[in-house]
């Protein structure tokens, strides 16, 4: 199903938890993992450093800038090898790139090469973020155009997963491509659909009823529950009932305003689940 996996890295506890599930899932499918680490190119030329230049004089800045400069290269250096012995240990093919720029564009560029993008849910700067969802990776999963696993802070092998689905265009390909990554990796699923009002219970169980016949069709051992209430409390809770490992659903709803933002329940769901969560677009 996925041929080509982009990590993005930047040696945060929640990126080794993404490494850990983009070698799983490129150990079960015979996948290349690409490793990427930017280095932000404001490290070396933001204001802090423009108020450090002011303060010691351009030409005792301009000695210590590549000491900066050396000082990113080794730093990624160690988080890329660390991941190419993780994906050598599981017998992955893997390439690693250090780039220096800006770091959206930089992931953009490489996403064009790759079936799916793999990502911690929150940067090396997490511990003082609390339960935010990192703000590189809000805009990442924005604008991509492909598949975005985001991933918190713990590795768990995947044995279950969770597909959300309220017939939306999103949540149709998430739908279709949750049941063919089931097939592939051989786990069951559950799938649920929210019904927020009681004059939407038939058209959502008609919803629900349409996507467990898909699953059914494809030989996947398949449960199937319709939930009342806020969508985001109704799959966080039923993930946790089930103990799925992975949260499969669209990156916006029926309620979307515009192209390139993400819906209130996208967004609850990428913030508090335990588990990661894989994001389509339309």
């Amino acid at each position: 199903m996925y041929k080509n996996i982009l990590l993005c890295t930047d040696g945060s506890p929640t990126a080794e938890n993404a490494a850990a599930h983009a070698v799983a899932l490129a150990a079960k499918m015979k996948a290349r993992v690409t490793a990427l680490y930017v280095t932000d190119i404001r490290v070396l030329e933001g204001p802090l450093l423009s108020d450090i230049s002011g303060a010691l004089g351009a030409q005792t800045y301009n000695a210590l800038l590549p000491q900066l400069e050396q000082i990113q290269r080794e730093k990624a250096q160690l988080i890329l090898q660390a991941v190419k012995k993780r994906c050598a240990d599981a017998h992955v093919d893997c390439t690693v790139a250090h780039e220096t720029g800006t770091l959206l564009h930089k992931l953009l560029d490489y996403e064009l090469n790759a079936d799916l993008v793999v990502l911690g849910r929150q940067g090396e700067h997490a511990k003082w973020l609390e339960e935010a969802l990192g703000s590189s990776v809000e805009r990442m999963v924005r604008a991509s155009v492909k598949p975005c696993l985001v991933a918190p802070g713990q590795f768990r092998p995947i044995e279950h997963i969770l597909l959300a689905h309220d017939g939306s265009a999103e949540s149709t390909k998430a739908l279709r491509a949750g049941i063919g990554l089931a097939g592939d990796l051989g786990v069951g699923v559950t799938i649920i659909t929210v019904c927020g009002k009681p004059n939407e219970e038939a058209a959502a169980t008609n919803i629900l009823k349409d996507a467990e016949q898909q699953a059914q069709a494809a030989k996947l051992k398949v449960h199937a529950e319709l939930g009342h209430g806020h969508p985001e409390s109704e799959i966080l809770r039923v993930c946790e009932e089930v103990g799925a490992e992975l949260i499969v659903m669209g990156a916006y709803g029926h309620t979307r305003i515009r192209e390139f933002i993400l819906g209130s329940t996208t967004s609850q769901v990428l913030t508090e689940s335990h588990v990661p969560v894989l994001l389509f677009r339309g």
